[in-house]
């Protein structure tokens, strides 16, 4: 099935000092959201990629955001052209061409196919992890890297805990790796690539290699080619909404 996703439940290290180390751990999770998160308010342009099997499935979209937990994902062309989802907070519908309501996506869902990609927008590590900095630094794509375990704040997180690797020099997020409630990993991220824009260091590359037997040897990229601030309306995230709205903000792109 093509798919999007974003983002294993490593045995928790014991680390040494570990109340001490705490707070710079949330300090340090909160600065790996500033690149990711340039926008309080505004459109993402991205460029997917799925490779599957010798398969290669390309697709446009543009994802609309209001912080912190409120995203749509409107697909522009190949096979899921014209869908559409929704996220706000924990709750995601999906919205199908010549369908009159919105579909409730469950948690699980969300892991799979295109509603995860929404995810990938809305991901904010400090809001939704706490973390233990672990004494061992590690190199990712030859970057010394510290490492940080992370555990999910609530019960009802579709990633419940992982790893996360963010550069000793300048704190940019790695890689990160996640998994289920269950223990089982399902995602594996690489943050590869990153550009000055404007005074500011922005994410432009991600590659989501899918861990679970569903999504096995897929492949996933994300390239993030512009951030636009603007004032988006309150009623582009109500679900009874969002297609009248998206039809006037942005006219023939519904």
């Amino acid at each position: 099935m093509w798919g999007l996703a974003l983002i294993c439940l490593l045995p928790r290290p014991t680390c040494a000092e570990g109340a001490a180390a705490a707070p710079p751990a949330e300090a340090l999770l909160r600065a790996a959201d500033a690149s990711r998160h340039v926008l309080d308010e505004g459109l993402i342009r991205i460029g997917a990629t799925v490779e599957r099997e010798g398969e290669v499935t390309r697709t446009s979209l543009d994802v609309y955001v209001r912080a912190p937990d409120h995203a749509l994902c409107v697909f522009r062309d190949g096979s899921l052209a014209g869908r559409m989802i929704l996220t706000a907070a924990e709750r995601v519908w999906l919205f199908v061409p010549g369908t009159t309501h919105p579909i409730r996506i469950s948690p699980n869902q969300r892991l799979f196919g295109g509603a995860s990609v929404a995810d990938v927008a809305r991901l904010r590590f400090a809001e939704e992890f706490t973390a233990v900095l672990l004494e061992d630094r590690q190199v990712v794509e030859g970057i010394p890297c510290h490492t940080l375990a992370l555990e999910g704040r609530t019960p009802r997180a579709a990633y419940a805990s992982g790893t996360l690797w963010l550069g000793v020099d300048d704190g940019l997020p790695r890689r990160a790796v996640l998994a289920l409630p269950s223990g089982k990993p399902a995602k594996d991220l690489r943050f590869t690539s990153y550009e000055e824009e404007r005074g500011r260091t922005v994410l432009r590359r991600v590659e989501i290699h899918h861990l679970l037997p569903a999504e096995s040897g897929m492949l996933t990229t994300l390239e993030f080619h512009s951030y636009e601030a603007e004032s988006l309306p309150q009623e582009l995230f109500d679900p009874k909404h969002v297609r009248s709205v998206l039809a006037e903000i942005a006219p023939g792109r519904r």
